[in-house]
């Protein structure tokens, strides 16, 4: 069998539904498959391929594909490689590879290397007889344990060469995500159920491994079965309903104030389903160090791993299969809401009360809050909203309501620019089911060539850009730390991304009244090609990011400290 068949049957014997591509590489396994069904997506950029692989494979439950050649198109797909990397997805690049014979011999575009921090494996395929070996480990190491991508570097004569391969099998417990789902022990179930009867403010924090498992009703039945307060990290946001009574929000940097406080005050955190990272505990500093931690995770690594004193209990597990297993172990035992519960709601419910004037305005130019709540009161139950890093995720992160548990949010784990093409991934795997893409206007730049993308394959997602013609995030940190000065340094020239849209085949609207947000929200979720809403949001809302560092002087300034700030400049209100 030729290589290239065997390429072409293996991606089929896996389930393989899209393949995200800048070619010239693996042409001859491509073309078999003609007539499959299977989408071969042309890209305009390495790095836009990969985030459309990322988006299909958080989307879809099983690996994203992605193809480049070698040399600088690998070097763009393996930068493409960090947000995965990141967001524990699994992600498979096969790229072009020299040939063993040239190998450290700095032959022309030789860029191994670049893989070997964004990727769980890499292996050169030289010889064609390998890929029996290979092409089965890529799937397994993208799919088990902590899902990442991997990389396979197939030479050319690996594909065109011949050799006694046998018929591709795929493995199924392979071609989803999670695979194999690690089971808890008993002893460290009992524990964490004691801690957690034990303690008088608990707290539970959901992170993104609680949506990969597809544990959110696991999840709600034990908070509700023990009255624990929820909150979730940005990447764990749908594991509960916000407005369920016990629903905290998400914490951490992008972050509610509220939430953050209830975790700061809270004896006991049940943490599941994320690393402990700076921005989901706020720089380290949520939980409280006084409090016990119960922290589950799929990767015993990172049990413990910035909290180790607190860390009395550590369970290596899927996160359903552990909540199932606490549920399952707390037998008849129901705990009523007692003072806890009530007094994080009180804080809840003070916190949205707060806001109201935000999201209410019918300020001109539109407040990004008013914005998020007429998503929440718009968008149907199944859509799937993609947000972006840096103002826009905290944007959505705090102000836009997930009303049903596992409605999915997707966010940027840093890559800004990511939600533009990782929402065209989204697109194709969920087909019919409205996708909306939330993204600042300096996001929007990075892959602005990939609407074309869009209405070449009929993606009718929503692209709904918050423009105020700069990097917010900087031109903020300028204006508090250096009194408004070198704005050159963040700003942008004030440009009709609904015309844009247009010239390249979608349509478009530029919004500057918060009265015709709805209307223009509706109208694009019916329509069958891909809108770009332009909304016009005021340039100096400041979103509930939680510190800026060093702002004017040497301590760290904090959201309580812009309070004053972006008051006296006419903002409205206050940043959560």
């Amino acid at each position: 069998m030729k290589g290239s068949e065997y390429i072409a049957k293996s991606w089929l014997a896996y389930g393989v539904e899209a393949i995200f591509l800048v070619p010239t590489n693996l042409f001859d396994s491509l073309v078999m498959l003609e007539g499959t069904g299977v989408r071969r997506v042309l890209t305009h950029g390495e790095k836009a391929a990969g985030y459309m692989a990322d988006g299909y494979a958080k989307a879809a439950g099983r690996p994203g594909i992605v193809i480049s050649q070698g040399g600088p198109g690998a070097t763009n797909l393996a930068a493409g490689l960090a947000e995965p990397w990141q967001a524990s997805t699994p992600v498979i690049a096969f790229t072009g590879a020299r040939s063993g014979a040239q190998a450290y011999k700095n032959a022309y575009q030789d860029v191994r290397a670049h893989f070997e921090s964004v990727t769980k494996f890499s292996a050169d395929v030289t010889r064609t007889e390998r890929l029996a070996d290979l092409i089965p480990q890529a799937f397994r190491e993208a799919t088990s344990g902590d899902p990442r991508p991997v990389h396979l570097a197939i030479a050319a004569e690996a594909e065109a060469g011949e050799a006694d391969l046998p018929e591709p099998v795929g493995d199924p417990r392979y071609a989803t995500c999670p695979s194999v789902r690690a089971e808890p022990t008993a002893e460290g179930i009992d524990e964490a159920l004691a801690l957690l009867l034990q303690a008088e403010r608990p707290v539970i924090i959901a992170g993104g491994g609680v949506m990969t498992a597809g544990a959110w009703p696991e999840l709600i039945e034990l908070a509700e079965k023990l009255a624990i307060p929820v909150a979730t990290s940005l990447s764990g946001k749908g594991a509960i309903n916000e407005n369920h009574p016990l629903a905290v929000g998400v914490l951490g940097s992008y972050a509610r104030k509220s939430a953050n406080e209830i975790v700061a005050n809270a004896d006991l955190a049940l943490i599941v389903g994320t690393r402990t990272g700076s921005q989901s505990t706020n720089g380290w500093t949520l939980p409280s160090r006084e409090a016990d931690i119960i922290h589950i995770n799929v990767d015993p690594s990172e049990l413990g791993r910035n909290f180790p004193a607190n860390t009395k209990v550590a369970v290596a597990a899927d996160a359903k299969v552990a909540l199932s297993a606490l549920v399952a172990a707390a037998g008849d035992t129901v705990r009523p809401p007692g003072e806890w519960v009530a007094e994080v709601q009180r804080i809840v419910r003070r916190w949205w009360e707060g806001k109201e004037p935000l999201l209410a305005s019918g300020d001109a130019p539109i407040r990004p809050e008013r914005l998020c709540r007429e998503l929440t009161e718009t968008l149907p139950p199944d859509a799937v909203v993609v947000a972006d890093t840096g103002y826009a995720a905290a944007w959505a992160g705090a102000f836009f309501e997930l009303r049903q548990p596992g409605k999915r949010f997707f966010r940027c784990e840093g890559s800004l620019g990511w939600a533009l093409p990782a929402a065209q991934g989204v697109k194709v795997a969920v087909g019919d089911t409205p996708v909306i893409c939330f993204t600042g206007d300096g996001g929007f730049w990075y892959h602005l060539g990939e609407l074309e993308t869009a209405v070449r394959y009929g993606l009718n997602v929503v692209y709904v850009v918050l423009n105020n013609h700069a990097l917010a995030f900087d031109t903020h940190i300028l204006d508090f730390r250096f009194d408004s000065k070198a704005y050159e340094l963040a700003e942008f020239g004030d440009v009709d991304f609904s015309a844009v849209a247009r010239a390249v085949g979608c349509d478009g609207v530029r919004v500057t009244d918060p009265a015709r947000l709805r209307g223009a929200i509706e109208d694009a979720l019916g329509n069958a090609r891909p809108t770009v809403i332009d909304v016009v949001i005021d340039h100096d809302a400041v979103a509930p990011v939680t510190a800026y560092d060093r702002a004017g002087r040497r301590e760290r300034m904090v959201v309580d400290d812009l309070d004053e700030i972006v008051t006296s400049r006419g903002d409205g209100g206050p940043p959560a």
